[in-house]
């Protein structure tokens, strides 16, 4: 089953559908989202008078199991620092029964191998997030 976590909130589905380059994916877990810095302004005295925000940055990690990886690792010629920048899609349905699409352009940061006592070898992979666009399909409605 797999886990999505959106802006935080926590999706637990056996419908959650997960597409790398438009070919599905099992995955364990995917966490995405976007972060904007926020700071205080002042002016004299010690109170805050104002405030504003700045850059928004997009984070995603995912969690895939070993027999899923080991393709890419092989179309990358054994590592998957190597792949280019690909698209994720995460598509599950919402707590209003709305279909909800998400798009994450991302490359693996992190590689490895995560070996325990438990059954099925997966891996959480640290992604480098260059574009996370929440409800994609909400957006053309």
């Amino acid at each position: 089953m797999a886990k999505v976590i959106r802006n935080g909130k926590a999706y637990d589905s056996g419908d959650v559908k997960v597409q790398v380059n438009g070919v599905p994916i099992e995955v364990s877990k995917i966490t995405y989202g976007n972060e904007q810095e926020h700071q205080l302004n002042y002016s004299l005295g010690n109170k805050a008078t104002s405030w504003s925000q700045g850059k928004i940055t997009p984070n995603a990690s995912i969690g895939i199991a070993m027999h899923d990886i080991i393709p890419l690792e092989k179309a990358s010629n054994g590592s998957i620092l190597k792949l280019k920048p690909f698209t994720i899609t995460v598509e599950f349905v919402n707590e209003f029964n709305i279909i909800v699409v998400d798009k994450i352009v991302a490359k693996f940061q992190s590689e490895g191998r995560d070996v325990t006592g438990d059954m099925g070898l997966e891996k959480e992979y640290d992604l480098f997030a260059l574009d996370v666009k929440l409800a994609v399909n909400l957006n053309n409605l």
